[in-house]
């Protein structure tokens, strides 16, 4: 009886031990590629759940790399199609069609490292086959130069004496939470902050004390930097855009960056 029991146990134990091998053997290659270094410009990684596929986008193209050597393709960059919460990215080439549906996924935080929080679906159609569909998780790559303390400088030409407003508005930015917080002059701010190469948007939470306050100049100026979307950064300046039309400048916080 004890040696049936015991003759049964071990390959049990043996094949959890391959199991947990074979795992950890994948997550140390996907780690490998997260490792790899990005060509300039790539906003937005991509690497497949279950198998070594891996996808960047940037605004010079969307790069697929399989799992063979040197298996790349090279697609077009198109602006995406917003579907509610969701990105859809198609391109072609002319033998290839690829198309990427991105969505916020908290879940994905417990893939590899930590730093994804999308989830992606793809599908991939070589020389008119079936399509290849693969889950994949993606995280968008900021430039860390991002992140600061930046304070106000201008205001379509206006400077701070010109607003009427208490304090200098100040704009934190973590690039790393994504996120931002400060003072529009009178109230504190925070929000979320997205980029996408040079693209970027903030979503501005407000205190609710500032709702009932009619702070006017304070109120145009975070509208319109809830509009800009675009960035620049000139040295230690932060310029925003809206289009082609610089809107707001900061500086950077050396002192205390």
């Amino acid at each position: 009886m004890i040696l049936a029991l015991t003759v049964s146990l071990f390959p049990s134990c043996g094949m959890d031990m391959v199991s947990e091998k074979l795992h950890n053997d994948s997550d140390s290659k996907h780690l490998d590629l997260l490792k790899k270094e990005d060509t300039e410009g790539v906003f937005f990684k991509i690497i497949a759940q279950d198998s070594l596929q891996i996808v960047t986008i940037s605004k010079e193209g969307i790069i697929y790399t399989g799992l063979k050597p040197n298996a790349k393709i090279v697609f077009p960059y198109e602006e995406p199609l917003i579907d509610g919460e969701s990105r859809i990215y198609r391109s072609s080439t002319e033998n290839e069609q690829i198309e990427m549906t991105i969505y916020k996924d908290e879940n994905a935080r417990s893939f590899l490292d930590g730093r994804f929080d999308y989830s992606v679906a793809v599908s991939l159609v070589k020389n008119e086959k079936e399509p290849i569909d693969f889950a994949c998780f993606g995280h968008y790559i900021y430039d860390q130069k991002l992140s600061g303390n930046w304070i106000f400088k201008m205001f379509e030409n206006k400077r701070i004496e010109d607003l009427g407003i208490n304090q200098i508005p100040l704009v934190c930015i973590d690039v790393n939470t994504r996120s931002f917080s400060g003072s529009g002059g009178n109230h504190m701010i925070y929000g979320d902050v997205v980029c996408e190469g040079d693209s970027i948007s903030f979503k501005i939470v407000l205190s609710p004390e500032y709702v009932s306050v009619n702070k006017s100049k304070e109120r145009d100026l975070l509208e319109v930097l809830e509009l800009c979307d675009r960035y620049e950064l000139d040295g230690d300046d932060l310029n925003l855009y809206i289009g082609d039309q610089l809107k707001l400048q900061f500086f950077r916080d050396t002192y205390n960056f």
